[in-house]
């Protein structure tokens, strides 16, 4: 299952490293054209506009200006990239990653392009773009992991992101645009990170859950015509699932009963009106006979995932 299968050959987070570090070892060991280098494949507004080097919205994310700003680059890569994969797949995650990086880069070149002076002429390089997006990446599937601030300052990832944000902002608006480092790109990578997230997740409620939730309601209209006899055929599907999420945790579920429970969720969003969750039991036939057991075995289900 692509969702949470990960092995060596899909990981996309340590080939993007070696790509990044290979191009980087290209620059110093060609230093002395190194400026040309970053000419034509870093991203200098005038160049994309009046040139036509559309490329380097795209190419400017291999370039790197020294060894810590492409080791705390390649570090939050890592760092942030892994589980994010993990989670997805690889040709999600890969999407996600440029889809990040490129919109960091127009809006580079948006915003230089209006502010202009030195800005329209200056070359910009580096992952951080998408670095930031992937930040927000884990923030939104991660949100109560906690990470250290400076190695030493616990926080929740939720929070990281809003104090990352905040800070890039303030910065943003102190420097009026300039100085060394691209707070435009970070807040881009941000943004188009969470545009992502916003058609994602209207496809998935929208589209995808249709079929699905036509699929459950043929299975309920042929539960409820035939004559209850012990358990219906949609609990019983929730106790499997139950059962399987206790034993493996999420990954253990096929893409089907994944999606089964998340429409489950939404169709059942905001039901209150069942019993205190001590007192349930999913082994207890009395619960299992219940109208509203479904909905108690969705909460149960729900602490595993």
């Amino acid at each position: 299952m692509r969702r949470n299968g990960f092995s060596g050959s899909q990981n996309w987070v340590m080939r993007l490293i070696f790509i990044n570090v290979a191009v980087f070892l290209i620059q110093i060991i060609v230093r002395e054209y190194n400026g040309i280098m970053v000419g034509y494949f870093g991203l200098t507004p005038v160049l994309v506009l009046e040139k036509f080097f559309i490329w380097q919205i795209f190419t400017y994310m291999f370039l790197h200006g020294g060894f810590f700003h492409i080791f705390l680059n390649l570090y939050a890569l890592m760092l942030f990239g892994i589980p994010v994969e993990q989670l997805w797949g690889s040709r999600k995650f890969l999407l996600y990653y440029f889809f990040t990086g490129v919109g960091a880069g127009i809006s580079i070149l948006v915003i230089n392009t209006f502010l202009g002076g030195i800005l329209y002429v200056t070359p910009t390089i580096g992952a951080s773009g998408a670095v930031f997006g992937l930040l927000l990446a884990f923030g939104m599937l991660f949100p109560d992991v906690e990470l250290l601030v400076f190695f030493v300052i616990p926080m929740k990832a939720k929070y990281l992101v809003i104090l990352y944000g905040a800070l890039e902002f303030m910065s943003l608006v102190s420097s009026g645009g300039g100085g060394n480092v691209s707070h435009v790109g970070h807040l881009g990578g941000i943004v188009f990170g969470l545009i992502f997230f916003l058609i994602m997740r209207r496809r998935g409620i929208e589209f995808k859950a249709k079929k699905i939730r036509a699929k459950i309601n043929r299975e309920m209209k042929a539960t409820s015509a035939a004559p209850p006899s012990g358990k219906s055929d949609e609990t019983a599907k929730l106790l499997v699932i139950l059962q399987k999420v206790k034993n493996g945790g999420a990954e253990a579920l096929s893409d089907d009963e994944y999606q089964h429970i998340r429409l489950k969720e939404i169709m059942m969003e905001g039901r209150t009106d069942i019993c205190v969750e001590e007192d349930f039991d999913y082994t207890d036939e009395y619960c299992l006979k219940c109208d509203d057991v479904e909905v108690c075995l969705m909460r149960e289900i729900k602490k595993y995932i």
